[in-house]
């Protein structure tokens, strides 16, 4: 009879914890699909971010696409894109006028599918020219974190 009670409480102790765990996760507590909340925290630091700001971003294969927007009152010449260990030279320069977007394509990255690896994270560091200064460096505080698709 004694180890009846403790089994009981046992039982109703767990189911206790799990009704709460499920009270935790539908009121937003713990963070399901990792993956994605990473992405939102980086997409969330890369819109705000200036001068060049990125509105979206994927990749498919060994190719990061990304949409890559001035948020200057100038016009501004890019010239290279470090995306990872990667870089994509512009060379003589792309000029992107105020408040104007480019789509980019950064190939020779490691192939993104979901058999060979499910996640990647660049870090991403923009050369630039404004009108007076050349050689301009904007260094992301955030890397780009997106999740692989087949």
């Amino acid at each position: 009879m004694r180890g009846q009670g403790s089994v009981e409480y046992l039982v109703l102790l767990a189911m206790v914890l799990i009704v709460a765990l499920i009270g935790v996760v539908l009121l937003g507590g713990l963070p399901i699909g990792s993956g994605e909340v990473a992405r939102g925290e980086t997409l969330a630091y890369w819109t705000a971010v200036r001068p060049f700001s990125i509105t979206d971003y994927a990749q498919s294969g060994s190719t990061v696409y990304i949409t890559l927007v001035n948020r200057e009152t100038q016009r501004l010449i890019l010239q290279q894109m470090q995306v990872g260990n990667v870089t994509g030279n512009f060379s003589p320069g792309w000029t992107i006028g105020p408040n104007s977007a480019r789509n980019i394509s950064i190939g020779g990255m490691r192939p993104c599918n979901a058999t060979t690896y499910t996640d990647y994270e660049y870090a991403v560091n923009i050369t630039y020219d404004t009108a007076d200064i050349s050689n301009r460096l904007q260094v992301g505080a955030k890397p780009l974190i997106g999740r692989c698709f087949t």
